[in-house]
């Protein structure tokens, strides 16, 4: 057998073993108990993305969920966090561009109050023409003592 052909089989052997010892090992890891998705931990989650620290929050959502890296890459990239989302920024140009009356945004800001956030969603889109994705961000941070 030539020289060349004996390289390729044990290149080729050592990378199934390779692969079989990571497919062993991974069902090991996936094995750990997980400490789940508690409030901690999204508020953790949730400064780390604040502080534009994308990284220390993936792998913060992985060691509490245990999820692949592709997956809690993806949540990552569409967290909302409190207060600094798309929300905001929406809610303001929405009320300067006449798309949301006085009488809506005082009615919104009251069913946010009452913790009528499901209603205040639906009128935000009604009155403006919203998604319901958009309103749902928006509404999530509508701040009642804002003056939209």
């Amino acid at each position: 057998m030539p020289p060349i052909v004996k390289l390729v089989l044990i290149l080729a052997l050592v990378a199934a073993g390779v692969v079989l010892y990571g497919r062993i090992v991974g069902r090991r890891d996936s094995e750990r108990t997980r400490s789940g998705l508690t409030e901690a931990v999204r508020a953790e989650v949730s400064r780390e993305i604040s502080a534009g620290h994308k990284i220390n929050a993936i792998k913060l959502y992985r060691d509490a969920t245990g999820v692949p890296l592709a997956d809690a890459k993806k949540t990552i990239d569409t967290w909302f966090v409190p207060g600094v989302g798309p929300g905001v920024r929406d809610a303001a140009s929405s009320w300067t561009e006449g798309r949301l009356t006085g009488e809506a945004r005082m009615r919104i800001s009251e069913l946010v109050a009452g913790d009528r956030r499901d209603d205040a969603m639906r009128l935000y889109a009604e009155a403006t023409g919203a998604s319901s994705s958009e309103a749902q961000a928006i509404i999530r941070s509508w701040d009642t003592t804002q003056n939209y």
